[in-house]
């Protein structure tokens, strides 16, 4: 995740199309991470809700891509290879239109994946998988008014249906729109449609990440550290930029602690351990003492010190014993089949409208 909000995310339902992902941001995101720090590993997830529309097609694309054995065709190559077989036998199927563009924008080619998700709107105008990931493409080619017009479509044909509370697609489409309204300047539209996204999955920290850069822009400060705090609590390490932009926020209240705490976990994103203990520790004696002390505790299991660590997570538990965060780093430094100490449980509310759900106490 990056810190520039107009940045395409995670393989969103995105990688749809498959594109190079990782520190793309649009292809693949953050859905309800629990004991997860690889924030990659973590989006990887988001991809299942795709593969009910394009298949698997993107998701094989994404782990195998540029992966070759030998002197033999990459994956990807032999993917484009096999779709574009299927189209010639069957040029009005649909979903083989739909495969050959998801492979064409997994192997980087835009143009191409994004006139086979043309020539599938032709044969179905309501096209999810196409209205979608031709939007993604887009955004990646760097042409966010083709993008939004898609996302506006999509979201047209399918916000007033039975399921919509429900859907996935229309959530990644609601938060893909959003993104791209925030990255042309308009924070209050961006606001208004990742609220809507945030509505239909609470546990988006991208989403989160994104409203609460707009909440800042539009100077609601107190609400963008609200949601940042939850982003942050979803994928506590390994993901920079909500704790960045919570100095932002902080400073803008001019709340000095609550920067000095932003800044501390800023350093331990950054590995710079020295600088996140010497900037968390005077703050537990204070308000934000269980943010402190959850962020030294995740200092010390980044630097592999695990007795430190379950320490400062202990010590958490004594203050608030019911503490998510806590609890879930506590047990993955104990269960050896845990990944990390990271992520909370699932809020019951979006974090715009319920925002008292943060890793510590107060703002």
């Amino acid at each position: 995740m990056v810190v520039d909000p107009s940045a395409p995310r995670a393989m969103s339902c995105a990688e749809l199309a498959g594109p190079n992902l990782d520190k793309d941001h649009r292809m693949m995101r953050v859905a309800r991470p629990t004991t997860i720090t690889d924030k990659g590993l973590n989006r990887a997830i988001k991809v299942v809700g795709l593969l009910l529309v394009v298949g698997v097609i993107a998701f094989a694309l994404y782990y195998w891509q540029d992966r070759r054995v030998g002197g033999a065709p990459s994956i990807a190559d032999q993917a484009v290879a096999a779709a574009e077989a299927q189209v010639q036998k069957t040029p009005n199927d649909i979903a083989a239109r739909d495969h050959l563009a998801a492979a064409y924008v997994s192997d980087n080619r835009l143009q191409d994946g994004i006139a086979q998700f043309g020539e599938a709107l032709k044969l179905s105008a309501t096209d999810r998988a196409a209205l979608l990931g031709r939007g993604i493409a887009y955004v990646k080619a760097g042409q966010p008014d083709l993008a939004a017009a898609d996302f506006q479509t999509f979201i047209a044909n399918n916000a007033s249906g039975e399921y919509a509370g429900q859907d996935p697609q229309l959530e990644q489409a609601y938060y893909e729109l959003g993104a791209v309204q925030l990255g042309k300047g308009d924070a209050k539209s961006a606001a208004d449609t990742l609220q809507k996204a945030l509505k239909i999955d609470a546990s988006d920290a991208d989403a989160m990440y994104s409203l609460g850069v707009a909440f800042d822009k539009l100077s609601r400060q107190s609400e963008a550290v609200q949601v940042l705090k939850m982003a942050a609590a979803f994928v506590p390490t390994g993901w920079c930029a909500p704790y960045q932009e919570l100095v932002t926020a902080y400073t803008g209240l001019k709340q000095a602690d609550g920067a000095a705490w932003a800044n501390g976990m800023v350093a331990m994103c950054n590995k710079q351990y020295d600088q996140a203990v010497a900037a968390l520790t005077p703050l537990t004696a204070g308000h934000l003492k269980i943010d402190a002390l959850l962020g030294l505790g995740y200092t010390a299991a980044e630097r592999g010190d695990n007795s430190a660590a379950t320490g400062y997570f202990n010590q958490v538990l004594a203050a608030d014993p019911q503490n998510q965060s806590a609890i879930i780093a506590l047990n993955s430094l104990t269960d050896p089949h845990a990944s990390g100490a990271s992520g909370v449980a699932s809020p019951s509310a979006a974090p715009a409208v319920a925002a008292s759900a943060t890793p510590g106490a107060s703002n």
